[in-house]
């Protein structure tokens, strides 16, 4: 989530601010500026060469990708419970084993074969779980799989915004009429004062 965090401000600091917050609002966030505020930032996008496609590409996939890692984090919570109660299951099945064991030794066969059978079912749960684990390890690499490409599109739009922002710069910048002077203005009045 630090990336995530990272890629806003730098994306956010890239355009002073109001960027940042438009593509912060795409998490979720409630815009509470005025239409005058929301004027201002159109026109400051405007100026930076950022297009209204371009916002909304940066909203998707900043929702995109709080959805994949939302998601991600559910998948590894999953995996962490069935883990657990993998184990769970596991140590229950070896303390019934020692019981049936200890119940053998003192002649209490039948209660020795209850907890055995017990144990038995213990283990085809057991069996049942690691199954899960295994499947739920495959939907957490396959959710890895999805945010990674979900970054590597948002570092690409960072990419396409800073190049824009770039461009425009440069256009404007070419464009003006700068003009330098080649000699020094006071240098010029007191020779125009000589003639």
């Amino acid at each position: 989530m630090l990336w995530f965090l990272v890629l806003i401000m730098r994306i956010g600091g890239l355009v002073l601010g109001p960027f940042g917050a438009l593509f912060g609002a795409s998490l979720g966030e409630q815009i509470g500026a005025k239409n005058a505020i929301e004027r201002m930032r159109k026109e400051r996008m405007e100026e930076l060469g950022i297009t209204p496609e371009m916002l909304q590409m940066a909203k998707e996939v900043g929702i995109s990708l709080n959805r994949a890692v939302e998601g991600l984090r559910a998948c590894e919570d999953s995996l962490e419970t069935l883990q657990k109660l993998a184990r769970r299951l596991e140590e229950d099945a070896n303390n019934l084993y020692e019981k049936a064991k200890l119940e053998m030794v003192e002649g209490n066969e039948d209660k020795a074969r209850s907890l055995l059978f017990d144990r038995d079912r213990l283990q085809k749960k057991l069996k049942q779980t690691l199954t899960n684990c295994i499947d739920e390890r495959k939907r957490v690499s396959q959710m890895r799989n999805n945010v990674e490409m979900i970054e590597n599109r948002a570092l690409e739009i960072e990419n396409l915004l800073n190049r824009s922002v770039g461009a425009k710069a440069l256009s404007d910048t070419a464009s003006s009429d700068f003009s330098l002077s080649t000699e020094d203005p006071l240098l010029q009045k007191f020779r125009d004062l000589e003639r």
